[in-house]
């Protein structure tokens, strides 16, 4: 069976991904792995939490959870089974390995106004991935 990994990041762009992977999915009879990442970043938790602010890692992670849920069930899927993920890390780098043994890789286009533009998560993919990529521009 082709195995379809998705990045979902809360963004129209995401869910633009999102759909064309699920409109690619039902004419092919694919599987879907939809995957939100996210940075352990020193300002969301650690040094900050000693100064008084911060967010603790499992909230972000449970706030990660709850955005990839939201994007998934937003699609309305009721006749595919979208499995998800949601891995602390550099999106692209966390996009690149999750693809390194699927058929597809599908991303949003975060880049500039030009058509020949991409994001650093899409262009990253696009340059690493061991399989196809498919960058889904924002309507």
């Amino acid at each position: 069976m082709t195995r379809i990994v998705v990045g979902v990041d809360g963004s129209p762009c995401g869910e633009q991904a999102l759909r064309w992977a699920v409109g690619y999915a039902r004419s092919t009879g694919a599987s879907i792995e939809a995957i939100l990442s996210w940075n352990e970043h020193p300002l969301l938790a650690g040094v900050a939490e000693t100064l008084g602010g911060g967010v603790p890692l499992d909230q972000v992670e449970s706030q990660a959870r709850a955005m990839l849920d939201a994007a998934v069930d937003g699609v309305a899927v009721s006749d595919l089974d979208i499995s998800r993920k949601v891995e602390s890390g550099s999106p692209a780098d966390v996009l690149v390995a999750a693809a390194s043994d699927a058929d597809l890789l599908v991303v949003g286009r975060h880049g500039g106004a030009g058509v020949l533009h991409l994001g650093s998560v899409s262009a990253h993919c696009a340059r690493h991935a061991a399989c196809p990529v498919v960058v889904v521009p924002e309507k």
